[in-house]
């Protein structure tokens, strides 16, 4: 009886990653309600076979240093419970746990990475139907912003690369086909949603799935001169493109006057910042005349449009620490499992971190720490890279003997 009601309980795991991944590009009140569901039928497993069934991993100490730092912001945060109702947002976190500790078998995170790419790019077809159309002016897919979409579309294309450079050892020709069409489908998507800051991140990214390291800071050298002409576009010209609608060098003179207004927030509550809330009633204090021009009547945000300055501004500079230190936990990781002499974890584990730069350049122009639809996929591509390490530790089956 015991055995049986566990292997029910795995199934239900299973269908709820399943259920998770697939609605990842497409509604992020089914990803956490299939996380839930899954979260639940794990902890009834640990109950029915009278075991913890979880692990200690190399990223638990980052996670919970930013947790804890959290939690000290919010007990001086300028309002309390704002803040700390916004810490359930730790709870898309727990994903990384969850697909650490339920993906058996190299072959199984294969499947969850193809489920990924393939709803993603089902949504990308949609999207550029729409876009074709005219019914979206810059495509959405099954997002309501362009700023989330183009960050989709970006993680999709950078792991649709890594997914082709390692498929030869896996496809036949109409496979590799259809595989390098979803990849051409993403990175037309990402195209379309006009998001720049998006865009750069997929460049920056890039290299690091190239083999060579020569060839790496080549491509590397090339997309440092194309950024810094478009940072010398946006300070110093008015330009305006054909596949814009609007003028960008516009949308980067707002975001340069949050950032400035930000490092008032800063230098006002430098430890531990304002707490996790809504800021924009702050912002309005700091404004001054010349921000009138340049809003042209735009409304503001709640937030600072760059990851880096709004956690220094509202968890400090302890939390912009403990931020930083959980990343270079990810980052430390990532490069470990690229070394491996396993293809398929030194190909995924240098695809995840592609994705990982792509999403921190993203993150320069954009909050997307805290765009839910983003983040998520974020978390489980993290936790795709604990069960890496757990195969390379002798956890898991290997497809290739």
């Amino acid at each position: 009886m015991k055995n049986r009601a566990a292997g029910v309980l795995d199934q239900i795991i299973d269908l709820s990653m399943v259920g998770f991944v697939a609605s990842l590009p497409v509604s992020i009140a089914f990803t956490q309600s299939s996380l839930f569901v899954g979260w639940l039928a794990w902890l009834l497993k640990c109950g029915v076979e009278k075991r913890w069934n979880g692990f200690k991993t190399p990223l638990d100490l980052g996670f919970a240093l930013f947790l804890a730092s959290a939690l000290l912001s919010t007990v001086f945060s300028l309002s309390p419970w704002e803040s700390f109702i916004s810490l359930k947002k730790f709870y898309l976190l727990s994903a990384v746990y969850f697909m650490g500790f339920n993906v058996r078998s190299p072959a199984r995170l294969l499947e969850l990475v193809k489920l990924f790419l393939g709803m993603t790019a089902l949504t990308g077809v949609y999207g550029l139907v729409m876009f074709g159309f005219g019914y979206q002016p810059r495509l959405l897919a099954a997002q309501g912003m362009a700023l989330t979409s183009g960050g989709i579309f970006m993680m999709a294309g950078l792991l649709s690369l890594a997914w082709l450079r390692y498929q030869p050892q896996l496809h036949n020709q109409w496979q590799r086909v259809q595989s390098w069409s979803a990849a051409a489908l993403l990175i037309a998507s990402l195209i379309f949603t006009k998001t720049i800051s998006s865009w750069a991140g997929f460049m920056v990214g890039f290299p690091l799935l190239l083999r060579s390291r020569w060839k790496r800071a080549a491509m590397y050298s090339l997309i440092a001169l194309l950024l810094a002409g478009i940072f010398y576009s946006a300070n110093n010209l008015s330009l305006s493109f054909k596949i814009f609608n609007v003028n960008k060098s516009v949308s980067w003179n707002i975001r340069r006057s949050y950032w400035r207004m930000g490092w008032q927030l800063i230098k006002e509550r430098p430890v531990l910042g304002t707490g996790s809330i809504g800021l924009a009633e702050l912002l309005k204090a700091k404004r001054v005349p010349a921000d009138d021009v340049i809003w042209q009547g735009a409304p503001m945000a709640g937030h600072l449009h760059n990851n880096f300055i709004e956690i220094a501004a509202t968890l400090g500079f302890v939390g912009l620490a403990a931020f930083l230190f959980m990343w270079f936990s990810v980052f430390a990781l990532a490069a470990e499992l690229m070394r491996s002499q396993t293809r398929l974890t030194a190909v995924f584990a240098g695809g995840i971190a592609a994705v990982l730069v792509g999403f921190q350049v993203n993150g320069l122009a954009e909050w997307n720490f805290s765009d839910s639809e983003v983040v998520t996929i974020v978390w489980f591509l993290v936790g795709l890279l604990l069960a890496l390490d757990r195969f390379e530790r002798g956890g898991g089956r290997n497809p290739e003997g």
